[in-house]
């Protein structure tokens, strides 16, 4: 996974500034993220069946290869009509490797290790988020020392394709994982039930705030701070490791503030750094502005997951957390697809700001949610004291 996560991440941080010195604008990078969200969400169910069929180092092996396999393809040329087929075949390839790796950690270790296991493979994911902007704002200065103009690759694809071939070395591993136990995938819950229908309105409307901007966040720096390759790279770093602590540290802000309120007093910080972020031009400010930003966006979505696993009986747990992975997958297939005609055509200043009051909005709706819940279960004590 070190591998793969690290490949993944220095590919994803340069694609889009590929893309963008290509001539892309903000609309069409996101045609091509609301593509691949769409494989995603298109892949979610046929990536369960695949893995209790051919079982999961199956699964394994066949993610790890087919994703970097697609994304070097996607490097070679900037082609509109060859990225938006990529694109799609990428969201299929991530979706697998996204729902086979959580059956293979689990089936792989034992019940008094297993959370140790999730949480250092979470803060791996992040942690080599900051690693691969590090060295994908770095490397292809790298190449371009070396091979210059020569050859018919530029610089930046040498980077990519170095990339994809750092993931593609997790195919070593892979092959030799051993996981007998097939997991059963869960099923989606009904979208009806009273507690998923209280939380689906909130978890859709921060799923647009989070899906609007954070997948344009280098470009933003790149394009309208105008911040350097190297500038942008450690910016972003600063920022994933921003979350990584900021992560670490939201069971103390829930255990005080209890998790609706930390959610909310959480969400209402992302809202005023949307705000402080569309009215800021100083390069500088900007960039610590958007550092908070993305630390206090990833620090609310853990209580997020916990409220919705608070708010439904314990047998429909799985079922909701299915139901409420395919709603956020509908809604950032939306975000990016509008969020990128929306920064092209308006700019980033005020659509900036329009996210700001759908993350403010968000941030009521799951206060509104926690106060519901509470009462109702005073109300159910109550019930069952008097019985």
């Amino acid at each position: 996974m070190f591998f793969f996560d690290f490949g993944v991440s220095i590919y994803f941080f340069l694609f889009n500034l590929f893309l963008s010195s290509h001539g892309y604008s903000e609309a069409q990078l996101g045609i091509l993220t609301g593509t691949m969200a769409a494989g995603n969400l298109a892949g979610a169910i046929p990536a369960g069946r695949f893995i209790q069929r051919a079982g999961m180092r199956n699964a394994l092996v066949t993610a790890v290869f087919a994703a970097p396999a697609t994304l070097c393809a996607r490097s070679l040329s900037p082609s509109f009509a060859l990225q938006i087929a990529a694109a799609f075949v990428t969201g299929l390839a991530l979706c697998l490797w996204a729902v086979s790796k959580s059956p293979i950690i689990a089936a792989i270790t034992g019940e008094q290790e297993r959370p140790l296991a999730f949480s250092l493979v979470f803060s791996l994911g992040i942690g080599m988020g900051a690693a691969g902007a590090l060295a994908g704002s770095r490397w292809p200065e790298f190449f371009s020392s070396h091979f210059g103009s020569a050859g018919p690759l530029a610089a930046d694809q040498w980077t990519l394709i170095a990339a994809c071939s750092i993931a593609a070395l997790a195919l070593v591993p892979a092959i030799w994982v051993r996981a007998e136990k097939t997991m059963v995938p869960p099923r989606p819950g009904s979208l009806w039930s009273p507690p998923v229908r209280r939380v689906l309105p909130a978890v859709a409307l921060w799923g647009l705030v989070a899906g609007s901007f954070f997948p344009f966040g280098n470009v933003f720096l790149a394009t309208h701070l105008r911040l350097s390759l190297r500038s942008v790279g450690t910016v972003f770093s600063a920022s994933q490791l921003c979350q990584v602590g900021a992560v670490l540290c939201a069971p103390l802000v829930f255990r005080r503030l209890g998790v609706p309120g930390g959610v909310f007093t959480m969400q209402m910080a992302t809202s005023f750094c949307f705000l402080i972020l569309a009215l800021t031009t100083h390069p500088l400010a900007a960039s610590m502005t958007y550092v908070v930003l993305t630390a206090m966006q990833y620090m609310g979505e853990p209580g997020m997951y916990s409220m919705m696993m608070k708010v439904v009986p314990e047998e429909a747990r799985a079922g909701a957390s299915a139901t409420m992975a395919l709603t956020l997958g509908v809604v950032q297939l939306i975000a990016a697809t509008t969020a990128g005609w929306t920064f092209t055509n308006l700019g980033y200043p005020r659509a900036l700001g329009i996210i700001a009051v759908a993350a403010l909005a968000a941030g009521f709706l799951f206060k509104s949610v926690g106060r519901t819940e509470t009462a109702r279960l005073v109300a159910c004590g109550n019930q069952g004291r008097a019985e």
